[in-house]
C-alpha cells in the first residue's frame, strides 16, 4: 500500500510516467527482497512471491503506451500478463494450503496438548528431554526441512543444531536480526551425540491462555521434535506438516 500511494503522489505531483515507473522500481525491490527470503529459507511461497512481484513491476513498465522502455511491444505485454496470472495462481495456491505461513504457534499449540493445567513455576533455564538415534547428515537435513516449512529456524553451532519456533507475525524480526532474535526465544536443540535440550521462553510460556505444567510442557516440546526426527528418518516427514496443519489454526494466526 506505501508504493500505491507514493506512486499516487509521485503522479500527481511530477507525472504519469515517473508515478509508474516509481511504483515498478517499489514492486522489484520486493521482489529482491523476497528472492532473499527465499534463499535463507528455501520456501517457495517467497519464490512465488518474488516472482509475481518482479512481473507486477514488469507489468507496470510494459504498457503499450508507456513512453519509457519503447521495446516492450503489445506481444511482451500480453507475455507478462500470462506469466502474472500464472504466478498468482501459483501464489494463492501456497498461500491456502499453509506453505506459506510460519508455524510457531502451532509448534507451541501442539506440545500443550497433552499437558496438564498445573502451576509448577516459570525457570528460565534449558531442560534435557530426552535423547534419539540419528547421524549429523539426518540431522542437519532435518533442519532444511523444517526450514523450509517454516517450522522452525536451524542455528548450526559447534557440537549441535539449535531449532528455533518463528510465529507468524514474528518472521521480520528474525529475518532482519536472526542472531538478536533467538534471545530469550524458546529452542529445542540436538546435539550430535543424540540428546535433545529444551528451553522455553518466558513470553512463549505467558501465551499460553491457562498455566499448564511447565516440566511437562518442555518434557513435551522435546518429545515434539525428536518424534519429527523419526518421521524425518522413515522418510515421513509430510506426516510432520500434516500433523501442523491438523490443528486448524489460521492463515494468520
Amino acid at each position: 500500500m506505501l508504493c500505491l500511494l507514493i506512486g499516487a503522489l509521485v503522479w500527481i505531483f511530477i507525472g504519469q510516467r515517473e508515478g509508474l515507473l516509481s511504483v515498478a522500481i517499489f514492486f522489484v525491490l520486493y521482489a529482491v527482497f523476497s528472492f532473499w527470503v527465499f534463499l535463507r529459507t528455501r520456501n517457495l511461497s517467497y519464490l512465488a512471491g518474488s516472482l509475481y512481484q518482479l512481473l507486477i513491476g514488469l507489468f507496470t513498465v510494459s504498457r503499450p503506451r508507456y513512453p519509457l522502455f519503447q521495446s516492450f511491444n503489445l506481444q511482451v505485454s500480453q507475455i507478462i500478463v500470462v506469466c502474472l496470472l500464472a504466478s498468482t495462481i501459483w501464489l494463492l495456491y501456497l498461500f491456502f494450503t499453509k506453505r506459506a505461513k510460519w508455524k510457531g504457534r502451532e509448534v507451541f499449540e501442539l506440545a500443550s496438548i497433552s499437558t496438564e493445567p498445573q502451576s509448577d513455576g516459570f525457570t528460565e533455564r534449558p531442560r534435557p528431554a530426552g535423547s534419539t538415534s540419528y547421524t549429523k547428515d539426518e540431522l542437519i537435513g532435518l533442519a532444511a526441512f523444517l526450514s523450509r516449512n517454516l517450522v522452525a529456524m536451524p542455528y548450526y553451532e559447534d557440537n549441535r543444531v539449535v531449532f528455533v519456533p518463528v510465529k507468524m507475525d514474528d518472521e521480520f524480526n528474525y529475518l532482519f536480526n536472526p542472531e538478536k532474535f533467538r534471545q530469550n526465544r524458546s529452542w529445542i536443540a540436538f546435539d550430535y551425540q543424540g540428546n535433545v535440550t529444551v528451553n522455553i521462553s518466558h513470553k512463549d510460556y505467558l501465551d499460553y491462555k491457562e498455566e499448564l505444567s511447565f516440566d511437562q510442557l518442555c518434557e513435551n516440546l522435546g518429545k515434539l521434535f525428536i518424534h519429527f526426527m523419526e518421521y524425518y528418518r522413515k522418510g515421513e516427514a509430510d506426516r510432520i506438516i500434516y500433523k501442523l496443519n491438523e490443528l486448524g489454526l489460521g492463515l494468520a494466526s
